[in-house]
């Protein structure tokens, strides 16, 4: 399996969006055709470890090492020619765009986060369904029961590990809200089977200098940029980025 990064050069604008957790470039596939053909420059990077059929080379990774994913994705749009950003992100990847708005708050014109959690106190799935998504992957490679076993069991303790190094960014992410003062977009699945959906509306209010949408999806699940409602997903997404003081 081979996933490529996304990447249209259209503009000098350019809007950035990250995949989820044991996602890939995929995810916002559609999307970014979407932006593309409304007129702006897309990527879609990938993070490392993403995109093979090993979930271990997820990880073996930590959230340092996908931050300076996100950063280095900001420089190759630079090296590109690219002047003016937006950056949105789906579940982990919305960590990552926020933190991005957070850090450099003066580099980007606004951004936001799908289905993203933004309280580490918040209770999440994301343990259960990483070990499904381990089960669904090495089916896939036809092992043995025993293999299977042995793989799954060996994913357990690096999964906690890397799921408390999550939360700590969480925790950082969630520090800096209160400081963002950027157009932020919320959108959140109503069946989402991942995270708190309500919660999207205490990120709404922590985020008190910003502008800010929160959009309800009430008929999809996590991964709301393939879900029932991506079409409207699309739409206000591609309103919202029009709506923001590009030069």
């Amino acid at each position: 399996m081979k996933i490529e990064p996304f990447y249209s050069k259209v503009t000098n604008k350019a809007v950035l969006l990250l995949h989820a957790y044991t996602g890939s470039s995929n995810d916002v596939r559609a999307l970014a055709r979407r932006v593309e053909r409304a007129g702006y420059s897309v990527y879609a990077p990938m993070f490392t470890g993403h995109g093979t059929n090993e979930p271990m080379d997820i990880l073996e990774q930590t959230s340092d090492v996908w931050w300076q994913d996100a950063k280095r994705a900001i420089e190759f749009l630079k090296e590109e020619g690219h002047t003016q950003f937006a950056v949105f992100g789906l579940s982990m990847g919305g960590l990552f765009a926020m933190k991005l708005l957070e850090t450099y708050p003066d580099l980007f014109v606004g951004g936001g986060t799908f289905s993203s959690p933004l309280d580490p106190t918040d209770a999440t799935n994301i343990y259960p369904n990483f070990l499904k998504y381990c089960e669904y992957r090495y089916d896939k490679l036809n092992l043995s029961l025993d293999e299977k076993t042995k793989k799954l069991d060996t994913i357990k303790e690096p999964l906690d590990t890397q799921l408390k190094d999550i939360t700590g960014t969480v925790q950082t992410v969630y520090d800096g809200l209160s400081d963002v003062e950027k157009p932020i977009f919320l959108a959140q699945s109503a069946k989402d089977e991942m995270v708190r959906a309500e919660g999207v509306y205490d990120a709404a209010r922590d985020l008190k200098k910003a502008f800010v949408e929160v959009h309800w999806y009430p008929n999809s699940t996590h991964v709301i940029t393939v879900s029932h409602d991506k079409i409207q997903f699309e739409q206000d997404v591609v309103q919202f980025i029009q709506k923001l003081s590009w030069e």
